[in-house]
Order: C-alpha cells, then structure tokens, then sequence
C-alpha cells in the first residue's frame, strides 16, 4: 500500500523558521498529531509526505509573506516536501490548491497508478486538489482525517469572513462526496459530515511515546495547578483563574501557558494575584517539563457549546501520559474509557472546580502518582501511533 500523506505539518528543519515568524497562535498541537500519524503510518506502509505547513498569514498573523519549498526525506528513502507558498490571505488558498494538484501529478505515473492520499483536516485547497487530480487518477483513493469540523474552528462575526467560509463551505461540501474513506476524532463527526455507507473509523487521538521525558522531575514546592493550550473564553480557562482565586491559601499557585482572546486579562490578573504565573506561549519540551512538575493538570472546557460533541481536547493524551493527575470534565467526544484515568468536578459551577482542585492537591504524594501511573501507562499502551494507525490500515486495506 502506497500512502501519499497531505498535511500542514511543520518539516522539522522548518520548525525554527516557522516558530519565530508566527504571531499569535502556533499549531503545535496539530503538528504533533500530524507526526504521530506519520510515524504509525511508518509501520504499515511506504509513506511519503506533502506538506503545505499550517501558519497564519502576513501581515497580522506571520512575519514573512513568502515561505519557499524544501524537500526532505522524514525517514530514509522517502520523497517528501514542503510546498512554497505566497501567504496572503485568500491568494495563498489558490497557490496552495495549485501547488498541491501539481505536485500530486508529479508523482504519478500512469492512468491505472494506485495510491490512497491520506488528507489531514477539512480544508478546501487539499480536498479540491485531490478530488481534481481523482478525476484524472480513477484508481485514487482518497481517506480524509477529520480533526475539527470547519463550522466550530472559528467564532468569528466578521461579515466579510463569514461570507468566505460560506463560500468555502460549498466546496468542501461537493470534495466530500469524492472521499472514500474517513478518520473521525469523535464518533458524533460522522453524521454531520454525511459520512452515510462510507467506512470510517473514530481515531482520537494518538500520543507518541517518544515525547515521554522519563528523567525524574522532582515535583513543585507548593501545590500547583497547571493549563496549557489555546487561552480562548469558550475553552474554559476564565473560569479556572475565577475558580482558583476562590482559593485563599498561599501555598497553591497557578501556571498558565499558551495564546488567546483571554491573554491580556490573565497578564492583568496575575499582576493583581502573584500566585498566578502567565508564561506566555513556550516551547513544547518545557512544556512537558512543567507538565510533570505540576501537582495537577486542567482542562477546564466545560460541555457547553455543541461543538464539544465533535472535539476531542488533544491536550488529553498529553495530560494524562505525563503521569500528573489530571482534571477535566465529561464532555461528548471524549469516550467513556477515559474517566477512570482522571478527576471529573461534580458539576461545572465555578465552585464545583475550586473544589476538585483542592480535594485532588490535597491527597496525599503517593496516591496522586499511583493515580497519575495508572492514566499514563493507559496512554502508552493503548493511545501509540502503532496502536491506533492499525485500525486506519486496516480500514483502507478493506477499501476495494
């Protein structure tokens, strides 16, 4: 089985360039699912990648308004590389799509060729570029990883931009119905999506082993609580600062990091509360570090809001596999499996956090790493790339 993997994730002598020329929000989240895919997909079959990287656009959102192609090999023998881009808003789709449909030509040589083009996200430039080249290739497959559904990945009432994600609705809308097969991270993804007859199976998330820093950490002086990720209101972190500032006492303290809507309200609160630290948006080895010094991890996104049912929080794995115990609520598109891994509050009132928070750091050492022990080796059995791109495989090889 040849697998053509489409994707936006970073080339890892990409990485530095990208990281010091985005402003605001980093995908580093995604990128590390995307390389969790492609390692599992190293297990099974010759992979070899296109990657259009996932940044912001110039001006407000990246430094540079040119971002140029490199080839690269992410194992030895694989033909990969990263398209160039001209980065500006609406344009940079086009030159994607373009770049995209090219370069998928390029690599095929006859009419009857098979190959299974493995799409990660719904994004328009990537589906109409295979969907085009499907045309040409019948013997295409194309299997579509599905992360975020397009309609919750932004709540924004700009009326210019909702009229493009109309337009750019319709299109994935049509792509869809070219897709043979599908990779959902919640089970609720697949009847909005329209997925009907087609297989598909729920992937929902996967950790790789190889981030796991087993160097012992000794563990915080006070009583630590931890969230890292994006900083929007709809996530929840306003009501972890609000909770944790019900507690009085002086020996807990508070570590957020990440970028969002709510960033200037934290740097104001944690000038005004000095046992809240912001850190800013910090490299993602130092945020594993913190992750296993902490006393306990959060994530505070509570259900409310229907796109819960169609997100799998990717913090999850991470949290748990870092052998800290972990806070979250039950939310639709985490699977039962989890709760028995975690702390859950009784209810999402403001208190009902403040609470847990208190009742879980307050335990004593042993049991909290006896618990945190129990969630990670879950993760690390369970959650590998090897573990649950099997099921992918699996899917496509039944595909006739």
């Amino acid at each position: 089985m040849n697998i053509l993997f489409l994707s936006g994730l970073f080339p890892h002598n990409k990485r530095t360039e990208i990281i010091e020329n985005s402003k605001g929000v980093i995908q580093y989240a995604a990128n590390s699912l995307q390389w969790s895919f492609v390692k599992g997909f190293d297990n099974f079959s010759k992979t070899n990648l296109i990657s259009s990287p996932f940044i912001g656009s110039f001006p407000f959102f990246f430094k540079k308004i040119y971002l140029s192609s490199e080839k690269f090999e992410h194992i030895s023998g694989a033909d990969d590389i990263s398209l160039s881009v001209i980065n500006i808003p609406i344009v940079k789709h086009f030159f994607i799509y373009r770049k995209v449909k090219n370069e998928i030509k390029k690599r095929l040589k006859t009419k009857n060729e098979e190959i299974i083009i493995v799409i990660y996200s719904v994004h328009s430039p990537f589906l109409k570029a295979a969907r085009d080249v499907k045309k040409q290739f019948p013997n295409i497959k194309i299997c579509l990883i599905v992360p975020d559904l397009p309609e919750f990945m932004s709540d924004s009432t700009n009326f210019f931009y909702k009229v493009l994600k109309k337009l750019d609705s319709l299109i994935i809308k049509k792509c869809l119905n070219e897709v043979d097969s599908f990779v959902l991270l919640t089970d609720n993804m697949a009847e909005p999506l329209g997925v009907n007859q087609k297989q598909w199976v729920r992937i929902e998330g996967i950790f790789d082993p190889s981030h796991d820093n087993s160097i012992p950490v000794i563990k915080d002086k006070f009583k630590t609580i931890l969230y890292t990720g994006t900083l929007a209101k709809r996530y929840g972190i306003k009501n972890l600062v609000q909770a944790f500032r019900l507690i009085k006492s002086n020996s807990y303290r508070l570590y957020i990091a990440g970028e969002g809507d709510f960033r200037e309200d934290i740097e104001h609160i944690s000038s005004i509360d000095k046992r809240i630290h912001y850190l800013g948006q910090i490299p993602h080895n130092e945020i594993l570090i913190l992750q296993k010094k902490a006393t306990v991890l959060i994530n505070p996104r509570t259900s409310e809001g229907t796109y819960t049912k169609y997100s799998f929080p990717s913090k999850t794995l991470e949290y748990l596999a870092s052998g800290t115990p972990t806070i979250l609520y039950r939310l639709a598109g985490i699977p039962e499996e989890y709760y028995q891994y975690c702390f859950i509050p009784f209810d999402e009132e403001i208190k009902s956090l403040q609470e847990i928070i208190i009742r879980v750091c307050e335990k004593p050492i042993e049991e909290l790493d006896n618990f945190g022990a129990r969630a990670k080796n879950f993760v690390l059995e369970n959650k590998n790339p090897k573990s649950q791109i099997r099921k992918v495989y699996e899917m496509l090889s039944a595909i006739k």
